[in-house]
């Protein structure tokens, strides 16, 4: 099957094994699981969709990587190197998504593999299971089928770095770049790298970002400033080598007041070529930011990617040493439609930045990543207005946002257990060796187990919400007395 087979090797050839290990949200941090109830499944309801084209994967290749790597051996020694199954919530959230993901009811997209596809793949993929089987390979078994329907669980770390966002103006707060300053700047440092002008629902993705750009710049506070780098924009398009792409990134847009139409002047040009020196693009950030010392402005970069650094950079380091320099920017990465490898690399930067990583995997999610980054600066403005009633304009929203995660984190379940249990039956008289029901129990218990972390997670986070309610409104009254509405 040609479309099982392009996906199958290139999520081995873009797969990592190495995590991130910095986060907000530590398993040891969480409450101690409490029992939990029997839920069903409910998998009688799924509407299977059948959407058959076997090109649908072509437009998230990138030529040049997928012939760099073999892929043999990967394939050959799948159940001895995939990864292990979860524990806690950093592990859940950090496992790569599977190839056979985005195909259940909830969060399915298109096009919808059918069961029998699924079932071709695993096929295709994982050896049959011998009657004689033990305890060992029936687990490592196990292991590498559960890989290939790994959902991308929302982080709760998103929320809690948000909190620190949603504090702006306090002027007690620890992390000096989370007070509001008398001016606020904004650069955009934007990916045309040559698999940009991969196509999407029609148009490149280039385009996309493009038109995602110009409605997010429209909309920001009138006092902003607003800056655009751009990097791969040289490269085979303009005769540039590799080694000249990656030498190359240009601040062109000038940190400065929009002006609507120019910025759309300069930005509409560019055409994807090039190759991703991110680390090269955040150094000379530093640059753009000279006239801005972080003492008196609030200062952020919005990293807006498809894929991790490609010109032997560590965008990690210069990510934390931007951080702590006198410009204290915070550095937020978009991943646009990125890869499992993309995706660990660009949330690394983003928690080195002190800011967010948000995945778009479509032009709506794109748009949606940018109108929450615009709702964070507005609030440049709002807390100026009225303080309290914000914080608690605020707690509201992140009490919805808490609750919002658990819904998707069981939606992102629902659907690759469901799915999973449904490929183990169509697989159980041919394929499993009589092993059907340990298979299944093991499903089942990392059910549980992904339920349960999912619900702790939310307690977590409405407990961490309140608390921070409760040190703002503290602080409102003592520093901000002269802004209370008292009514």
């Amino acid at each position: 099957m040609k479309h099982g087979m392009i996906v199958t090797l290139m999520t081995w050839i873009i797969i990592i094994f190495t995590l991130s290990g910095c986060s907000f949200f530590e398993h040891d941090e969480l409450p101690e699981n409490e029992d939990l109830k029997e839920v069903n499944d409910d998998e009688s309801s799924v509407v299977e969709k059948v959407i058959d084209d076997e090109n649908s994967n072509d437009s998230y290749l990138n030529e040049e990587e997928f012939e760099e790597e073999p892929v043999e051996d990967l394939l050959a020694n799948l159940l001895e190197t995939a990864p292990e199954l979860p524990t806690n919530v950093e592990e859940v959230v950090e496992y790569p998504t599977g190839p056979l993901a985005g195909n259940g009811r909830h969060n399915g997209q298109e096009p919808i593999m059918s069961t029998d596809e699924m079932v071709e793949f695993v096929e295709e993929t994982l050896p049959p299971i011998p009657e004689d089987a033990d305890e060992a390979y029936l687990n490592d078994w196990f292991k590498a089928y559960r890989f290939l329907f790994a959902e991308s669980y929302p982080d709760p770390n998103q929320i809690l770095t948000s909190i620190k966002f949603n504090q702006y103006g306090h002027p007690e707060m620890e992390d000096e770049r989370f007070q509001f300053k008398d001016q606020m700047n904004v650069l955009i440092i934007l990916d045309v790298s040559g698999s940009m002008a991969n196509m999407m629902d029609g148009s490149t993705m280039m385009d996309i970002a493009k038109n995602s750009i110009r409605e997010f710049t429209s909309t920001l506070p009138e006092e902003a400033n607003v800056g655009l780098r751009v990097y791969g924009h040289e490269g085979k398009r303009t005769e540039k080598t590799k080694e000249e792409s990656c030498e190359l990134t240009e601040l062109v847009y000038d940190i400065q007041p929009l002006e609507s139409s120019r910025f759309s002047q300069i930005i509409d040009p560019f055409e994807p070529t090039g190759w991703t020196p991110i680390a090269l693009s955040l150094e000379e950030a530093k640059k753009d930011f000279e006239a801005f010392p972080g003492a008196e402005n609030t200062n952020l970069v919005y990293v807006v990617s498809d894929g991790a650094e490609t010109c032997g950079g560590d965008p990690v380091r210069v990510a934390e040493e931007l951080t702590e320099s006198d410009i204290q920017p915070i550095i937020n990465v978009i991943g646009f439609n990125v890869d499992m490898d993309g995706q660990s690399h660009l949330r690394e930067i983003a928690e080195a930045g002190g800011g967010l990583y948000t995945d778009a995997g479509n032009e709506d999610q794109l748009n949606e990543a940018f109108e929450q980054a615009n709702e964070l600066l507005k609030q440049w403005r709002s807390w100026k207005i009225n303080s309290k009633r914000e914080a608690t304009n605020q707690r509201i929203a992140q009490n919805l946002d808490a609750g919002k995660f658990r819904v998707n984190w069981n939606n992102y379940l629902r659907d690759e257990d469901i799915i999973m249990h449904r490929v183990l039956l169509e697989l159980d008289q041919k394929y499993l060796g009589g092993h059907f029901h340990n298979l299944n129990n093991k499903r089942s218990d990392l059910w549980h187990l992904i339920k349960g972390l999912g619900k702790e997670s939310e307690e977590y986070l409405l407990e961490e919400i309140e608390n921070n309610y409760s040190e703002i409104m503290e602080e409102i009254n003592q520093e901000f007395d002269e802004n209370v509405d008292d009514n």
